[in-house]
């Protein structure tokens, strides 16, 4: 079941534990401008243009590459409480560096590294893309990328290219700054583990 959260720590704040990419479902839209604003970050090159001149022609969520390369997802679904009544329910599947972290020890390569203070990391210079982390992980927070043979996950946009070396993407995370209802805030799992208490 994916977190939800609607304040989160100081951008330096790390003492509560990893930070990742929490939703306020009623603030949410569902307009996965943050997935595509995901995908821009990582590779600013995807589109052919920069994500800033994409008025005219919006590359939308449901553009191949950002289907294939997003490292966050909104989901949204119509729930039924009876043959009348509907509610939609929204949510994001994304990395909560779990304590069990079920994908860490199926990766045949340590691709997939707990670090302390509880960080879980991909190096993908490691990935094969096997998929046995995607089939371990029960939010739904790793994903395939198919044409580059890797498993990707959410990193807050401050991806590690070997262990312990973090490389900062500029004005990251992308998905929080790019939500038009602030409905994304980076928050840490023991902060929102005492909010649920």
């Amino acid at each position: 079941m994916p977190v939800q959260a609607s304040h989160s720590p100081t951008p330096a704040d790390e003492s509560a534990g990893p930070r990742f990419p929490a939703l306020d479902a009623d603030k949410c839209t569902a307009c996965r401008l943050c997935e595509v604003a995901c995908v821009s970050a990582r590779y600013p090159d995807a589109f052919g243009r920069a994500v800033a001149d994409l008025a005219p022609e919006p590359i939308t969520a449901d553009h191949p590459l950002v289907l294939e390369r997003r490292r966050l997802a909104i989901r949204d679904s119509v729930q039924y409480r009876d043959p009348v009544e509907s509610i939609l329910c929204i949510s994001v599947d994304v990395c909560v560096h779990c304590k069990d972290s079920p994908c860490v020890p199926v990766c045949p390569h340590n691709a997939l590294v707990r670090f302390p203070g509880g960080r879980i990391e991909l190096i993908e210079p490691r990935c094969t893309g096997c998929g046995a982390c995607i089939a371990a992980c029960p939010y739904k927070a790793i994903r395939r990328v198919t044409e580059l043979s890797i498993a990707v996950k959410c990193d807050g946009c401050a991806p590690m290219d070997r262990p312990g070396h973090v490389v900062p993407i500029p004005g990251g995370p992308a998905c929080v700054a790019a939500c038009p209802t602030a409905a994304l805030s980076m928050v840490a799992l023991l902060t929102v583990e005492g909010r649920a208490r």
